[in-house]
């Protein structure tokens, strides 16, 4: 018997969790009733059977599966090639290969030809192509009904290729995903399954030696300049532009590129497979299809400050959501490392694969949202779309953020009655209608000087008139009313957002844990290498250091130093810029030797980061 798409995701949903899960969590999941549940587990305990695997169940617990880590790795991998190929695709997936068909064809398709294809009925096609026009339509494509003739698409070229694109990339499953990079970096091992990102189209017979010609040209040296997005990008875009090429579909003129000599002594991993496929097919190596393969970052004015783009997209955040972002000096630091890196690199794929989109959308979606707004405001001159991926990446590192201030909480002692139930009820009315504070101590009128000492809250929250000169103090009645609630909310949006407050510096004390002797000689240790280590890059790129940079740069280098000391440095695999390092060698050179001298080992990513500080 074959598994229906739902019935495939609740097995994976079963391999994943840790504990028994409940029908009626499942249904609240997968958004049906509990009845078509117990539907779909009657047809899994079936299929299940005839590989001798045993879905357990219990009353009241829920239901698990008993196997070892190794079995559901097997179970899982044959779910998910199965859920690629199963044979009663739901309407996402036949919308999704419809779509693919008619990008992959220069011949008119008629709704038996896809009725056909799917194994489904002509009103099920019918009723798919409304899903149809709607997915092409917002990548500016249009499907067009020629009566006598048949369907086809229609569209700019650049439309349709990321039209393709991001029907693939959406659709790779994580075994995919493992499956296609396994073979680029061990191409003779046989134990590696086929990869099928089609079903007996012409997309997924040239990927296939898209991917063996890859695995040749790839050494250890260069699997350094990518990270694997990219080279997912490279191989994909390989092999659509063949495919469009052998359907005459050319992107933009059909001028032949002419300096391949120097892109064959640079080792430029994108033209040698693009040299080696279009040989391959007898297609003529152009201009534009080069580039299209390569990057789809094409500058269309002047390069923007990295820097000063940070500082917009965190300044359009803050004001969009109201929240503090532009308080978080860490949040700069990353997000301009991310954008500087991403923004200068050879090999430049904004619409690159990103398991985290849907996620991120679903969970985070007004963040997300603030996040894509501003980054179409302010990049203005990169001649790209601005892409769900690359929107997510960057929503990525504003969720450190939000994440590192929603730990950031008030503490407070809170003086009052006594008696135990009354304590419990403030406790429970502060928790619920008050966000970001911890009721450290509750404090008697008669020992109130004593507990606050004690303890060093942030706050102290009284139903007595008591005075403190360290301590903001508020007044409340004996059960906080409304006015005292809102009060209290005030006063703690206060302390957590107020820099010049007179209560700043202990506040920020209170949050500080008290270290060890030999923790706090430790870090000053570490601030004085730090502070070394950024006079003597100043001597080093005396002169070049870009402008406006500085403060950046000084805090770039603190927290480099801290990231090398804690084995936190940049994944070198995808962020190193070996042109950039080979063309600055002598400076190179004397950076390495001040931080060997001062006993750090830096990788080529911290390298590569460092030197978007300076005028190249």
């Amino acid at each position: 018997m074959e598994l229906s798409r739902r019935s495939i995701k609740i097995i994976l949903k079963l391999l994943e969790s840790e504990s028994a899960i409940t029908t009626r969590e499942l249904a609240e999941i997968f958004n049906v009733s509990v009845r078509t549940i117990k539907y779909d587990l009657s047809d899994i305990r079936e299929w299940l059977k005839t590989k001798n695997i045993k879905l357990y169940s219990q009353r009241n617990k829920g239901i698990w599966f008993d196997l070892s880590d190794v079995e559901k790795m097997t179970l899982k991998n044959e779910l998910l090639v199965t859920q690629s190929f199963d044979v009663y695709p739901d309407q996402s997936t036949r919308v999704t290969r419809i779509t693919m068909q008619l990008l992959m064809t220069n011949k008119f398709l008629t709704i038996y030809d896809l009725a056909n294809s799917l194994s489904v009925s002509k009103n099920t096609v019918v009723t798919d192509l409304e899903k149809v026009d709607e997915l092409v339509e917002s990548f500016q494509v249009k499907l067009n009904r020629s009566s006598g003739y048949g369907l086809f698409i229609q569209g700019k070229e650049e439309d349709v290729r990321y039209l393709i694109e991001h029907l693939l990339q959406t659709n790779f499953t994580e075994y995919d995903i493992y499956n296609i990079m396994n073979q680029l970096v061990n191409p003779n091992d046989e134990r590696i399954s086929s990869i099928n990102l089609g079903k007996d189209n012409l997309f997924q017979s040239t990927y296939t030696q898209v991917i063996e010609e890859l695995s040749l040209l790839l050494n250890p040296t260069l699997l350094d300049q990518f990270n694997y997005t990219e080279l997912l990008s490279i191989s994909l875009r390989t092999t659509i532009s063949v495919c469009r090429l052998r359907l005459h579909q050319p992107i933009y003129s059909l001028k032949l590129l002419n300096n391949q000599n120097q892109l064959i002594e640079k080792n430029d991993i994108p033209f040698l497979i693009m040299e080696k496929i279009f040989e391959k097919y007898d297609l003529p190596l152009l201009e534009e299809e080069y580039k299209y393969i390569a990057s789809n970052y094409t500058k269309k004015g002047p390069i923007q400050d990295s820097l000063e783009l940070t500082n917009r997209l965190i300044k359009d955040v803050t004001e969009e959501i109201s929240i503090p972002f532009t308080k978080d000096h860490q949040l700069l630091t990353n997000l301009f490392a991310h954008l500087s890196l991403r923004l200068s690199k050879k090999y430049q794929f904004i619409n690159e694969y990103n398991p985290f989109v849907e996620d991120i959308k679903k969970k985070y979606p007004e963040l997300f949202n603030a996040v894509l707004v501003a980054c179409r405001r302010e990049i203005v001159n990169l001649g790209i779309r601005i892409d769900d991926s690359f929107v997510a990446y960057i929503t990525l590192h504003f969720l450190v953020s939000l994440e590192q201030q929603e730990q950031e909480v008030i503490r407070v002692v809170y003086v009052c009655s006594t008696g135990l139930g009354v304590t419990n009820l403030i406790q429970q009315r502060i928790y619920e209608e008050v966000g970001n504070v911890e009721i450290t101590g509750f404090a008697s009128v008669l020992n109130a000087d004593e507990v606050i000492k004690e303890k060093k809250p942030d706050l102290v929250i009284s139903i007595f008139p008591i005075e403190s000169a360290t301590h903001p103090v508020i007044k409340v009645n004996a059960i906080p009313s409304k006015d005292d609630i809102q009060k209290i909310k005030n006063t703690v949006d206060h302390l957590l957002t107020n820099e010049d407050g007179v209560f700043e510096n202990q506040l920020k004390q209170t949050r500080i844990k008290k270290e060890l002797k030999n923790s706090e000689e430790f870090s000053q240790d570490l601030i004085v290498k730090g502070y070394t280590i950024y006079e003597g890059l100043l001597h080093i790129f005396n002169g070049v250091i870009k402008n406006d940079y500085s403060d950046a740069f000084l805090l770039h280098v603190f927290l480099m130093v801290h990231r090398i000391t804690f084995d936190g440095q940049y994944d070198p695999v995808g962020n190193v810029d070996k042109d950039i390092l080979i063309n600055n060698k002598q400076l190179l050179l004397e950076v390495e030797q001040l931080f060997a001298e001062n006993d750090l080992s830096v990788n080529d990513a911290e390298l590569t980061a460092l030197f978007q500080y300076i005028e190249l």
